[in-house]
């Protein structure tokens, strides 16, 4: 021994006993969906706002008359939000697991007007939704114990 003393009995510093679920996980993955759709609303918004034309093919049946400009803006707000919400859920603030919850409702929304275009994917999607959504309303404080704050 080097003489520093024992060595410490819990694997992380500042943690005594987590009493977190293997619904933590679930949370992680949530939160790692949020920072992945973010980026993908970033990236599709920045490309509304350089080239417009490489979007602009797709919009035939849109349900609402918006310039391409206020949808790239939209999308890089939603993006930007997305990213943050996930990095809060990776940190377990209770303001990302209310925010996460707000933004997954709209998801399915938005999955659910979409189901007769896309059935399968609607599906899955919608699924993912409803499981993520219950691990962060209910055991999001699992994640924030995992670090050992309240």
């Amino acid at each position: 021994m080097n003489g520093s003393g024992p060595a410490p009995t819990t694997p992380y510093p500042g943690v005594e006993r987590s009493t977190a679920t293997a619904w933590a996980g679930w949370v992680l993955l949530g939160a790692l969906m949020f920072v992945m759709l973010g980026a993908v609303h970033l990236g599709t918004g920045l490309v509304a706002l350089a080239r417009p034309e490489v979007l602009a093919g797709g919009r035939a049946d849109q349900l609402l008359p918006v310039s391409m400009d206020a949808l790239a803006w939209f999308h890089i707000v939603l993006g930007a939000t997305a990213v943050i919400v996930g990095v809060g859920l990776v940190r377990g603030h209770g303001w990302a697991r209310l925010a996460a919850v707000l933004l997954a409702g709209v998801a399915a929304l938005v999955n659910f007007a979409f189901i007769a275009v896309w059935p399968a994917v609607s599906i899955i999607a919608l699924t993912m939704i409803t499981v993520v959504t219950y691990a962060v309303a209910v055991h999001g404080a699992e994640v924030a114990d995992a670090y050992g704050e309240t």
